[in-house]
């Protein structure tokens, strides 16, 4: 009985796949049919054109009515990616950069404005385009049908009960209970062996134990079985949890039941085979081979179906990782060429062949790339020949990616090659038309085009803005990149016998009917040309595709590579503008949705011409810089990615200040300047007027300052040995510091307040400047950090003396000079500098005389501004208290931020590749000179391992070097042989306290170069992390990480954050973990100034994260906050009894 079911089954299987064949050319017969006998009286003119057809101008009689272009619409752009005959990193000298583009007559983008407005004009004529291409009516038609067969598809009592789909939809990430479940998958799976037990039962805790969530909620009549029994499941299991209070205290596991513990035995089971499931829906295999059998037996199914496979992972990080990844894409290329495959493609992301992908390493990059990825291609040709497709990436790596493609081409002249486009970037037409000048170029060489919207919008947006951006790399409205998408399908078709066998990768039933309509609908056409519809495998199964060829992208990897690639794909589908959320929800008045018709909405003239603007419907600022609202631009940045930077950095000179400091060659020579400053007297009346007058100066000096932004960069590169993304970043920090103190000077300072009081009273707060400044800043920051205290004394009013650091004069002389040229009252600010100083002093034996120590003695200053180490900052403290006590000097205000010993902790449910990034950023970057840079690392033993072999590998990819002019420079030197001395010595130490050097860079020390180290401070196994804490008192101002492991307890935990305490330090920590009661524990027991979750823990951004700390780490209010200049005026209360001069006539006025 057994063996004749086998056998019926066997026979059944068969007789399916001789039929399956058959009947999807009968589908594809009939709908065939259906168009021609439906359509056909729409459009007969249009019938016979050929899918090549150009269109030359959208204005012709081809263009619907409501599609006709406004006149006058202004061109995208004045940059190009290139010109037509030169190579790709050869640029017209007038052209823009991407980040940083100009309107018409190259006026630059500097509102928010003016960039909506280009925006626009750039997607209109995109619209156009598109819209002169298709036929609106047959779209329409097309559209209506396909929607419906997709909702009926989707809904049908099969697929709802027996599939996937609607679990996955039901739990999307538009509620919380389908973010905690997916994050849960992804902690669970990513979590290291080594964590034992108490990190997935801490996981399940935290994630289902929140208060927000309500499974049951999920629970329905109409919903399928497996949807309500998921529920209440979920809903039953969570019962039984401990509820975690967000804030409150961290849960001990030893206290927890026998119930507690077996429920999170039986939800982690059944969340690992709820992950087994979803990696069978989402990947094709966990290796090659298995994929390869899996997508052979669905070609053989459905000949109309073909793949593309893309083996997951993250970007390399180490040389090691990417030597892993290119062995397993060139193991995959051999697998899918011997499998027998129609058409084999094969995806690749640079971002996995090297950890320097970047354009400020493009001269090492672009070579080693291109290299690897030419030794994937087949070497002959065929009908059914091997394709590599690069992959797209980030937007600001479009113009590496493209280089290399080049090089390849050029280099190894491989058969065919494929390249994704990405639709929302707004680059994306002008990458077309360089691939097509390439392709013509380069005739022996196939090249291919998959077309899609875009993976990593929302990361653009950010980086967009954190970069200070004039204008986004990516359209900002959903409908603005479905515009794209289309104007650049209508080119793919014009072009496709230059660009051959076109990938249209789409899940959207009515992009389908649009691309089909710009051939009339004519699909056998269509295919003749090679083109073909793409979807993701697992998604997008409820439209059939008329029968035309559909390639499904194939992910290959096992479960711990799946999720980052299914969160992203579950974000981007999940969202409830896009097509499949819609068909989820059954929103059939929103599938069939015509992007290419005319809107009506505001028209905006503020780049010179009439363009139609878009609804900001996604929320972001129209232009990245303005976060701020209309309070204040963000600082502009520099496009490191523009590839004409190199050439205009070297030509740039260095700047050179034009003011002169005082040189102090003793207390004489300080005699006439002290003697000034004891002259002034503040003055309330005219305080409001000073202190707008100087907001005006400081947004003056805030764009001399970004206009000659690359000048003050290099001068900091010179003076201070920053690598020149470290002196960027600087200068954008004073830009903001300027405008941010200039608005809050205007608001809290200038205008009195009007204080409570009792009735025929009137009492007024004024502010006024409190004497005279002096402001002592560091050689780590010498322009930002120095100008930010000098700023903000100059604009509450009081005359400004800068003592810079010996080693940076030339950046505090920098500053008084923009702020003159600015407008500055003259004698306002001051630069005293030391030289060489009498012999026998102290200063004598040191080369340089003490000018610091003499103001502050000189009892002149009504404040003292100060950043630098904790023991200057008490000397300084003392000498003033003694100027009072001796010298009956004013009781002067000490402003002091100091250094820390900076803790950043992470837990085994961070994702290894996260905290890596975080902990090279936090320690390594501006060669740990910052004032935030982390100190300690707190580890969980479960992932110590794993994380050190990271932090190794991303070490030795590091370019350590002495020359910090070299673009590719990651870490220079410090500020002095003596600093790296100091260093040298420290480490000494450590390992004769028994610490062990866990890695380092690459490479030997010279003189102030000192390369970045990790020590293991408890290395023995199980030893006491407290104890190793004792090996570290002070700060060291140098690269040098110093690990501590505790055994992964919570408990552990906090007795290692009191013993980090307890060193008095309380300026900057931070977390990486998934877990919530982890977060709340190292968020409630560290005492720091700034703390961070799940990111590094340098670059504080003012306004957004002001800076400072407190213990031993600072006293003052936090630079860069609304209440910081409050420090440097003093407060002047004038009341006046209004009823003097004959009663309360306020009140008598409100009596009736």
């Amino acid at each position: 009985g057994v063996h004749d079911l086998d056998s019926q089954r066997t026979h059944t299987r068969m007789e399916t796949m001789r039929r399956l064949p058959r009947y999807r050319t009968v589908v594809r017969r009939e709908f065939t049919t259906w168009i021609r006998d439906t359509l056909a009286p729409i459009a007969p003119a249009r019938s016979g054109r050929a899918l090549h057809a150009k269109v030359a101008d959208p204005s012709k009689s081809n263009v619907e009515p409501n599609e006709r272009p406004a006149p006058d619409v202004p061109s995208p752009r004045t940059w190009r990616l290139r010109r037509p005959d030169s190579g790709w990193r050869e640029y017209e000298a007038k052209s823009g950069s991407f980040r940083h583009p100009v309107g018409p007559g190259g006026v630059p983008i500097t509102t928010g404005a003016a960039a909506a407005a280009l925006e626009a004009a750039e997607n209109e004529r995109l619209r156009l385009r598109a819209a002169a291409r298709r036929d609106s009516a047959i779209a329409e038609k097309l559209g209506e049908e396909f929607s419906t067969r997709t909702m009926r598809s989707f809904h049908s009592p099969l697929r709802k009960h027996l599939t996937l789909d609607p679990l996955i939809s039901e739990y999307s990430v538009d509620s919380p209970e389908g973010v905690a479940l997916m994050q849960l998958a992804e902690a669970l799976i990513r979590t290291p062996k080594e964590a034992g037990r108490y990190m997935p039962a801490r996981l399940i805790r935290d994630m289902l134990g929140a208060g927000n969530l309500d499974f049951l909620s999920h629970f329905g009549g109409d919903k399928s079985l497996l949807i309500n029994a998921s529920s209440v499941a979920l809903s039953t299991v969570r019962g039984i949890l401990p509820k975690h209070v967000p804030g409150g205290d961290f849960f001990d596991e030893s206290t927890r039941g026998l119930a507690g513990k077996g429920s999170d035995a039986v939800l982690e089971v059944g969340v690992t085979r709820a992950l087994g499931l979803m990696a069978r829906k989402f990947t094709m295999g966990a290796n090659i081979e298995a994929a390869a059998r899996r997508a052979m037996r669905a070609e053989t199914y459905n000949p109309q179906r073909s793949h593309s496979f893309d083996m997951l992972g993250e970007g390399a990080r180490t040389y090691e990782d990417s030597a892993r990844y290119l062995a397993s894409y060139a193991h995959a290329a051999e697998a899918i060429q011997a499998a027998g495959f129609s058409s084999p493609q094969m995806s690749v992301k640079l971002s996995s062949l090297s950890p320097r992908f970047d354009e400020l390493s493009r001269r090492e990059c672009v070579p080693d790339l291109s290299s690897k990825l030419g030794s994937l291609f087949p070497v002959a040709d065929g009908p059914n020949a091997f394709t590599v497709f690069v992959d797209a990436e980030e937007q600001n790596r479009l113009e590496l990616t493209l280089s290399v493609v080049e090089n390849v081409i050029r280099e190894r002249a491989p058969p065919r090659i494929g390249v994704v486009v990405q639709a929302y970037g707004r680059r994306a037409m002008e990458t077309l038309e360089y691939l097509r000048e390439l392709a013509v170029r380069y005739p022996e060489t196939k090249i291919s085009v998959r077309l899609v919207k875009g993976a990593y919008w929302d990361a653009e947006i950010k980086q967009a803005q954190l970069l200070g951006a004039d204008s986004y790399p990516v359209w900002t409205e959903k409908r603005q990149t479905d515009v794209s998408y289309l104007a650049c399908a209508s080119f793919l078709l014009e072009n496709s016998d230059t660009l051959p066998m076109p990938a249209f990768a789409t899940h959207n039933a009515r992009t389908v009917a649009d691309i089909l309509s710009m051939v009339d609908g004519n699909m056998d056409e269509f295919t003749r040309r090679g083109c073909e519809f793409q979807r993701l495998h697992g998604m997008g199964e409820s439209f059939d595709y008329c029968g035309l060829p559909v390639r499904v992208y194939s992910p290959v990897g096992a479960p711990n590579d799946l999720l980052a690639y299914l969160v992203r794909r579950l974000l981007e589908n999940g969202a409830n503008s896009s097509f499949l959320k819609r068909l989820a929800q059954g929103r059939d008045d929103l599938m069939n949705v015509d992007v290419l018709c005319e809107r009506e909405p505001e028209v905006s003239t503020v780049i010179g011409t009439p363009v139609v603007v878009a609804e900001e419907s996604s929320g972001v600022p129209a232009m990245p810089r303005n976060i701020y609202g209309d309070t204040r631009l963000s600082a502009r940045g520099v496009d490191f990615e523009y590839p004409n930077f190199p050439a205009a950095f070297a030509a740039q000179k260095a700047y050179g200040p034009a003011f002169k400091p005082l040189v102090c060659t003793g207390e004489d020579s300080l005699a006439e300047l002290t003697a000034r400053l004891g002259t002034f007297r503040p003055n309330t009346a005219k305080a409001s007027d000073t202190i707008r007058s100087r907001a005006v100066v400081l947004r003056k000096a805030a764009d001399i300052v970004e206009r000659d932004s690359v000048a003050m960069s290099k001068m900091i590169m010179e003076e201070a040995g920053k690598t020149l993304v470290d002196a960027v970043n600087e200068v954008r920090e004073l830009v903001d510091f300027f405008r941010f103190y200039a608005n809050q000077a205007e608001t809290h300072l200038a205008e009195s307040k009007r204080l409570r009081t009792v009735t025929g009273e009137s009492c007024l707060l004024q502010a006024q400047p409190r004497g005279p400044w002096l402001c002592v800043g560091p050689f780590n920051f010498p322009f930002a950090i120095v100008g930010g205290l000098a700023s903000s004394a100059f604009v509450a009013g009081n005359p400004v003396v800068i003592k810079p650091h010996p080693s940076t004069p030339r950046c505090a002389a920098a500053l008084v000079d923009v702020l003159l040229e600015a407008g500055a009252p003259e004698g306002s600010l001051e630069v005293v500098v030391d030289g060489p100083s009498p012999e026998g002093s102290r200063g004598a034996r040191e080369g340089q005389s003490d000018a610091g120590a003499a103001l502050v003695s000189s009892g002149e200053f009504a404040g003292v501004s100060f950043v630098g180490s904790t023991r200057t900052a008490a000397k300084i403290n003392q000498a003033l208290a003694l100027n009072s006590v001796e010298k009956r000097a004013p009781l002067a205000r000490l402003v002091a931020e100091t250094g820390g010993l900076n803790v950043l902790v992470a837990d085994s449910s961070a994702l290894p590749e996260q905290v890596c990034d975080a902990v090279l950023a936090s320690f390594a970057q501006s060669a740990g000179q910052r004032c935030s840079s982390a100190r300690i690392l707190v580890v969980d033993n479960g992932c110590k391992n794993e994380l050190t072999r990271m932090i190794q590998g991303g070490l030795s990819a590091m370019r350590v070097s002495k020359n910090n002019f070299d673009l590719s420079t990651d870490v220079g030197p410090l500020i002095s042989e003596i600093a790296a001395d100091k260093a040298r010595s420290h480490c000494d130490a450590l390992e004769s306290g028994g610490a062990k050097m866990l890695a380092r860079t690459i490479g030997e020390d010279d003189g102030a170069l000192f390369h970045p180290r990790v020590y293991d401070l408890n290395p023995q196994p199980g030893s006491d992390p407290v104890a190793g804490l004792n090996l570290l008192e002070d700060e060291v101002f140098a690269p040098v990480l110093h690990v501590v492991t505790y055994d992964g307890s919570q408990a552990e935990l906090e007795r290692v954050i009191e013993a980090v305490n307890r060193k008095g330090y309380a300026l900057t920590g931070g977390v990486m973990t998934r877990c919530e009661s982890t977060k709340a524990l190292v968020t409630n027991k560290l005492d720091c100034g700034n703390f961070y979750i799940n990111r590094d823990v340098v670059g504080a951004v003012v306004e957004s994260q002001p800076f400072g700390g407190h213990g031993l780490s600072g006293n003052g209010v936090k630079a860069g906050s609304e209440g910081y200049l409050e420090q440097f005026v003093a407060h002047k209360v004038i009341c006046e009894d209004t009823t003097a001069a004959g009663g309360n006539v306020e009140l008598m006025r409100t009596t009736t």
